[in-house]
């Protein structure tokens, strides 16, 4: 498994998937597949604290992909380092 990395304005943006549709004990439930994702932030060079993560907020509902949930979650990450959205640390 290949975890996207970026290196953003000396952070160190680190991006996750997860399934959330259809559940993992029943593969065939209809309806479209969605993605969740989260992101994590760290200083480089890393420190000893804790790096925070963010669980990635969707405008238009959780996306049927897990590239697009990944890249989502990269864009969110970058407008927190650049100040521009405040979420809270999961």
């Amino acid at each position: 498994m290949t975890i996207p990395t970026l290196e953003y304005r000396g952070h160190e943006l680190r991006v996750y998937s997860q399934m959330l549709f259809p559940p993992f004990g029943d593969p065939h439930a209809p309806g479209p597949k969605r993605f969740a994702s989260v992101v994590r932030i760290d200083t480089i060079p890393a420190t000893s604290a804790t790096a925070p993560r963010y669980s990635t907020i969707f405008e238009h509902g959780a996306p049927q992909t897990a590239a697009l949930a990944l890249d989502l979650a990269m864009q969110f990450g970058k407008d927190i380092v650049d100040g521009k959205i405040a979420p809270t640390a999961i």
